[in-house]
């Protein structure tokens, strides 16, 4: 390994100064906007040398400590919500917003508005993880999707150079309890056909609640869906989150609730308050909760549990892990095996209350 100053000639006297850097057999060059003319005096030339052996001297710390812990001072002190919120400020993906609700849930947990990059440990990390489960007020599947988008933070801190080796790295999120709590936001088809039998405070959220249970559609395609995306009895559409496409056939119960279709570019649900803005997520689950609770359904019930319903429902009437996937616009089966937990512990459920035999 060797980096060497050296010196690029110029038109009318003047040079730049270069790197010429050898490192595992290969040879690069690291060309330095630092220009010395030829009307350079003494002094000028001696302090632009100087700042170039600086630089050399900086890029041989970094490729001799590459494969240690060491890290360059000047590399010790940047403080992570700076460069946090710089990542976040770049950052173009549509998840960008969950990143930064990830970072305000770190920020909580640690309280120390002063802490330094290189100061986030695993035991740190280990330590968010069970604030994410435990005290974040989280639920769901919410303390995942957070730690997942916070270590692209970390991730990116660590492919910069910022850190050797990222503290998530040998950490495995374990989510508490997680068949029991996904158990109890999904609807049974006793449940659904209770909620349709009763009141809900607003008629338009309770027929889109209803047809999200039979579509799996979020909140947000049902803010969005317009009468185009129903054509001959099915849905087509694509998943906010996602992009992917959705191609659902629609009951013809659901066909009938929603009755006369309108012009194709209106919206399908009228989810509107009296200022003519779509009524909120939490205007939205209250409703729903009030709702559940006239219908005496003892669960926390909010919109997204429609989507759990739909695929636990499929799963349970036979359809395969690829088509409960693709129903829901799953680019993959990974994030649909949650819902055979459900299924699984039905089995149990009915296993248990089998008669007993008299021997």
């Amino acid at each position: 390994m060797s980096v060497k100053l050296r010196e690029r000639k110029l038109a009318k006297g003047a040079f730049k100064y270069y790197l010429d850097i050898y490192q595992n057999g290969d040879r690069f060059y690291e060309f330095l906007d630092i220009k010395v003319e030829a009307g350079d005096t003494k002094e000028q030339k001696a302090e632009k040398k100087k700042i170039a052996n600086l630089i050399k001297a900086k890029r041989e710390l970094e490729i001799i400590t590459q494969t240690t812990d060491y890290l360059p001072k000047h590399l010790q002190n940047i403080n992570f919500f700076d460069f946090a919120n710089a990542y976040i400020k770049d950052y173009e993906k549509k998840d960008v917003r969950m990143i930064s609700s990830a970072l305000n849930k770190f920020e909580d947990y640690v309280n120390n508005s002063k802490l330094r990059l290189v100061d986030i440990s695993p035991a740190i990390m280990s330590g968010f993880i069970d604030y994410l489960n435990d005290k974040s007020g989280l639920t769901g599947e919410s303390p995942h999707n957070y730690y997942t988008r916070f270590k692209k933070i970390l991730r990116d801190a660590e492919l910069k150079g910022l850190i050797r080796v990222s503290p998530t790295r040998n950490l495995k999120f374990r989510r508490k309890n997680s068949p029991d709590e996904l158990r109890k936001q999904v609807l049974t088809s006793e449940e659904l056909q209770l909620l349709v039998k009763t009141e809900c405070g607003n008629s338009e959220l309770k027929k889109a609640f209803l047809f999200a249970c039979y579509t799996g559609l979020g909140y947000a395609e049902i803010k969005a869906l317009k009468w185009t995306n129903l054509k001959n009895s099915r849905l087509i559409t694509r998943r906010a989150k996602t992009n992917q496409k959705v191609d659902v056939k629609l009951k013809d119960s659901l066909v009938s609730m929603l009755g006369k279709n309108g012009k194709n570019d209106d919206s399908v649900f009228n989810l509107l308050n009296e200022d003519g803005n779509p009524i909120s997520d939490n205007g939205i689950n209250k409703c729903l909760k009030n709702w559940v609770e006239r219908a005496e359904i003892d669960k926390h019930i909010t919109f997204y549990c429609a989507r759990h319903t739909f695929a636990t429902q499929l799963l349970l009437h036979g359809a395969n892990l690829k088509t409960v996937a693709d129903a829901l616009g799953h680019a993959n089966t990974r994030n649909t095996i949650k819902y055979l937990n459900y299924i699984d512990g039905l089995k149990d459920s009915a296993v248990d209350n089998l008669p007993e035999l008299n021997f």
